[in-house]
């Protein structure tokens, strides 16, 4: 599946306005604010909040098997790109759970806008 199609479809599951984040991912990618990247069915979006911090919102039409793979991959590429801490909003706890089992150590976040961060 194309990004954009990953991104829609999960809007929907989600009940928000795909083509409304489409516009505001699109933007932030071409300020070079913001990095998208894809796996398999899979899409992270990562804003940069400093140097080597990542605000990351993930984007999914996989499997559970296929979506621990895709998380592997994608901290993987985060590292090589220089990122150390990835924060997130997350409303699954299922996701939290599924990142810490590709081994990730998340914790409570210290910044208040975030509800959990992890270590790359």
């Amino acid at each position: 599946m194309k990004a954009s199609k990953i991104i829609l479809a999960d809007a929907q599951k989600r009940g928000v306005d795909g083509n409304k984040a489409l516009a505001l991912i699109s933007n932030a990618v071409k300020q070079k604010k913001a990095v998208l990247m894809q796996e398999n069915n899979s899409v992270l979006f990562l804003t940069k909040i400093s140097d080597d911090a990542s605000e990351v919102h993930l984007f999914t039409q996989d499997g559970i098997m296929t979506l621990a793979r895709s998380l592997s991959a994608f901290v993987k590429r985060g590292m090589a790109l220089g990122i150390k801490t990835i924060y997130g909003k997350a409303d699954n706890p299922q996701i939290i759970e599924l990142l810490k089992k590709v081994g990730l150590n998340v914790v409570d976040s210290d910044l208040p806008q975030y509800n959990w961060k992890a270590d790359l």
